[in-house]
């Protein structure tokens, strides 16, 4: 074994009860796709000020605003994620259902201040979790177990009167259901009931030093957002909004990671699961400051997202052979295994599930919009959410101060630019072009910090640096009927990092998505 020798931040010991979230749970729930319907993801998103389209219900409620007539229509399609870590890349493509709404245009006068008063609802596909990866490489005797040893080493002492025995001469946690006592981080009971720790990381913090990992995960789910809209139209300049979002989460996680060191091996396998809704209000305007000219300005802000009714789930197995470590029935050396499983009744006998609320940070939102006689609309818009404002919160109310401080350390504010065109041809054919370019909302030395007494176990972590889309589509407008075709190219580029070490060299990740969706509707 190798004394922990590099410098890795103290996961301070949280308030009394298991703790299961960090910083890139709660950043999990931030940002999104571009997604919506055909047209509004084929000019990039870029439709804030333009408005009369139902996905602008989530950047600026003002847009419904905008309506004349009412509209119901549904958007569907497929996507193929490609995912490259290091030299692996993987592919996984499936369908989609990515809106559904409707809008009731109400008439309210043609020549008074108020002219229209309008109602709408929209479901929206807002992220998608859907990806697999898969990466092995040199670990120059870096390795995961050091994060086990620390957390022991950073633990009260006095649990080594638990982690040994004295009575009968076992060391580990085996048969003593720590698993369910909020004093105790279950990386580091694993990392001794599998025989990766030994009784000195209390003092000193021994670890096995590792030439080679591997590492494969799996991400699926989704958040989608059901909206409410009340809108108003004054004097066809100024156009008011108010969109109530009700957001559902579901994310679920599966990873398998392997050490081979000098003595032996081990592996590691993670599930975790959160579900659960928020809700949030935007309010939104649109000013056209020229009666005689069709340009606009559009502002918007929402309130933060209050995700109070949200719950994870985590369970680990570790499993460990170190060579030559016994005998067997003859005398003869032979290899030793170790397992613990956190769902077997010598651990907590299940599933582990933490409630909690999660407050994810508002954004503001500025939008530019013109549409030139010729029948070509641009539009341009910004938007920006602080990242590190999000404030994660205990079941019983109590706030998580020690992720929150990290939060805060570690995020920074994401900006997002927009811009799109539409060009009219004949009286019913339309062609669009749009870019979305995103930031990553994470610093350059960002890091997973798991708190001592944390039920968390996977302790790999992506820094996302940046995500580009391009997008393009056409469209036909009848009278009643109306169909529209969209294709997106989206590269969101990463590091990605299996555990945290300051010596770890980040890995280059990259998330490529290929999606093409049909929007159908008819307005009446």
């Amino acid at each position: 074994m190798k004394k922990i020798a590099f410098s890795l931040a103290t996961a301070f010991l949280c308030a009394l009860s298991l703790q299961a979230q960090t910083t890139y749970e709660a950043a999990n729930l931030l940002g999104g796709d571009l997604a919506g319907t055909a047209r509004y993801v084929g000019m990039g998103g870029a439709m804030s000020a333009l408005g009369a389209d139902i996905s602008t219900i989530r950047t600026n409620p003002a847009g419904i605003g905008l309506y004349r007539s009412c509209d119901l229509m549904a958007t569907f399609g497929g996507v193929g994620i490609t995912q490259k870590t290091g030299n692996y890349t993987n592919f996984q493509p499936r369908g989609t259902f990515d809106n559904f709404g409707l809008v009731i245009a109400s008439k309210h006068s043609n020549e008074g201040i108020l002219r229209f008063v309008n109602f709408g609802f929209n479901y929206q596909r807002v992220k998608d979790f859907n990806g697999k990866m898969n990466w092995s490489g040199n670990l120059n005797g870096l390795s995961q177990t050091a994060q086990m040893a620390w957390q022991v080493y950073q633990n009260d002492p006095a649990i080594g009167d638990a982690f040994f025995d004295q009575s009968n001469e076992q060391w580990g946690f085996t048969h003593h259901n720590y698993y369910d006592d909020p004093n105790y981080g279950w990386l580091s009971l694993l990392g001794a009931d599998g025989r990766l720790v030994d009784a000195t990381a209390f003092n000193d913090g021994y670890f096995y030093p590792s030439d080679y990992g591997e590492y494969s995960g799996e991400e699926k789910g989704h958040i989608g957002e059901y909206d409410f809209n009340l809108s108003f139209n004054f004097v066809d300049q100024v156009y008011l909004g108010a969109t109530l979002g009700i957001t559902d989460v579901y994310y679920a996680y599966n990873s398998v990671y392997r050490e081979d060191f000098e003595d032996g091996n081990y592996t590691l396998e993670n599930w975790y699961k959160t579900k659960g809704t928020g809700y949030s209000l935007r309010l939104g305007a649109i000013i056209r400051p020229f009666e005689e000219s069709s340009f606009r300005i559009g502002l918007s802000a929402s309130t933060p997202t209050f995700y109070s009714h949200l719950t994870d789930y985590n369970s680990a197995i570790v499993s460990t052979t170190l060579y030559d470590a016994g005998v067997d029935e003859y005398g003869n050396v032979a290899d030793v295994q170790y397992q613990m499983d956190t769902m077997s009744e010598d651990a907590f006998g299940g599933d582990c599930y933490t409630k909690y609320t999660n407050i994810a940070p508002g954004n503001v939102n500025v939008s530019l919009g013109y549409t030139l006689e010729s029948g070509l609309a641009l539009g341009a818009e910004w938007e920006y959410t602080d990242y590190s404002a999000v404030r994660l919160y205990e079941g019983d109310g109590r706030e998580n101060t020690t992720i929150n401080q990290h939060t805060k350390d570690n995020l920074c504010g994401q900006h997002t630019f927009r811009v799109g065109l539409e060009k009219k041809f004949f009286d019913s054919l339309y062609a669009r072009l749009g870019y979305n370019y995103a930031t990553g909302g994470y610093k350059s030395d960002a890091w997973k910090m798991i708190p001592i007494n944390s039920v968390q176990t996977n302790t790999d972590y992506k820094n996302i640096l940046n995500t580009n889309t391009f997008s393009g589509g056409i469209g036909f407008r009848g009278e009643v009927f109306y169909a529209d075709l969209a294709l997106a190219y989206s590269t969101r580029n990463a590091d990605f990092y299996p555990f945290e070490n300051v010596n770890l060299k980040a890995i280059p990740m990259t998330r490529n998505m290929f999606k093409g969706i049909v929007t159908m509707g008819f307005r009446f």
